[in-house]
């Protein structure tokens, strides 16, 4: 984050304040698909959870 606002001329907590929805979104989202290949992962090595 550090960098992307320097090259921005921004500080961090610009970027934040501006793009802050996304960050959460893409978080939610990155969460979701690990998950969902873990269950897949366990399914083909028959690991239960």
């Amino acid at each position: 984050m550090k960098v992307i606002s320097e090259r921005l001329g921004n500080t961090p907590d610009m970027i934040y304040k501006v793009y802050g929805h996304v960050l959460k979104e893409m978080e939610t989202e990155s969460v979701s698909l690990f998950s969902n290949s873990l269950q897949v992962a366990a399914a083909r090595t028959g690991a239960v959870h």
